[in-house]
């Protein structure tokens, strides 16, 4: 990698992974049942996923 990353490229997909945590998070506050609780499971669900999946290809 030659040329420098501007801080947007940087930090685009942990701020992603992190709004939708918040989101997550706030969703599981606000109900227990109808939508807001498989919409907080998946918004939680998400970032574990995407770390798991940096981890067995970092694993080479």
């Amino acid at each position: 990698m030659t040329g420098r990353r501007s801080l947007a490229l940087i930090w685009r997909w942990p701020a992603l992974l992190a709004v939708l945590s918040v989101f997550g998070l706030l969703a599981a506050l606000i109900g227990q049942t109808g939508i807001w609780l498989p919409l907080s499971w998946s918004a939680l669900t998400i970032p574990l996923a995407v770390a798991a999946l940096c981890i067995v290809r970092n694993r080479d």
